[in-house]
């Protein structure tokens, strides 16, 4: 999903620009798409039978990669909203009910995700306002962003990021969204040093880095030691995201 105001979107600038570095994430950072997931259900506290009858909505869905992973691993196909036209094609060819604007859901939602998505957009906080409007009381939201702006690189300019996030930033536009926390946290402490060389030595350079190839190798041989480095307690020191679970509170 791609740059918007309030989420209101610019007729102008609606097809994202990055959606070469979306394939290439998407396709070569299965492992890692996969934990995302995971993690976000542990948030959400639903396995098997427990998400029957419940609503699940993927807020900027892009090509569908974790809506599937949804849908292959638990059985649960979430609604997708994403206001790109080209990724709206993709995602109703997957089979996900998609929708390019909150306004057009017909009921709200007991779980909302979102991946790398609201950096994408200028007026953070009224896009979370607006989410949380289409939220049912007590319902619980995901949020998934990059962090620690020393990180803010070429790849981040290229497929328009306003900002990567401070954790206490987040915090705060979250709450002042008036969603309560529940945690937050980072993730993936080994990708603040593969972000770093990306930002010094340039996005698909000559050494490849950001390519599909350097993706792949990362995720089968990096991130499986940063999910231990993060699991033994880094992800409360540092990482290139922060993960949040958040809940829509009853008042």
């Amino acid at each position: 999903m791609k740059n918007a105001s309030s989420l209101q979107q610019n007729e102008a600038r609606v097809e994202y620009s990055g959606t070469e570095e979306l394939r290439d994430s998407e396709e070569g950072l299965a492992r890692y798409n996969r934990d995302l997931v995971r993690k976000m259900t542990k948030g959400f506290d639903v396995n098997g039978n427990e998400a029957t009858g419940k609503s699940f909505l993927e807020f900027g869905a892009g090509t569908g990669a974790l809506a599937e992973i949804w849908k292959s691993n638990f059985g649960i196909s979430p609604t997708c909203v994403e206001i790109d036209p080209v990724l709206q094609k993709v995602l109703t060819s997957k089979g996900f009910d998609t929708f390019d604007s909150l306004a057009k859901l017909n009921q709200k939602q007991n779980f909302v995700y979102t991946s790398n998505v609201l950096e994408h957009i200028e007026d953070d906080i009224g896009a979370l306002s607006q989410i949380r409007s289409h939220m049912q009381i007590e319902g619980k939201l995901a949020i998934y962003v990059p962090a620690l702006p020393l990180l803010f690189s070429d790849l981040d300019r290229r497929v328009g990021h306003y900002r990567r996030y401070r954790k206490g930033e987040l915090l705060a536009k979250v709450q002042k969204a008036g969603f309560e926390i529940e945690y937050c946290h980072y993730n993936d402490c080994l990708g603040v040093l593969a972000s770093l060389a990306l930002k010094v030595v340039g996005y698909k350079n000559r050494a490849g880095l950001g390519s599909k190839k350097s993706l792949i190798f990362y995720d089968n041989v990096i991130y499986p030691i940063s999910m231990i480095l993060d699991r033994i307690g880094l992800k409360y020191v540092i990482g290139k995201n922060l993960l949040m679970i958040a809940t829509n509170p009853n008042s």
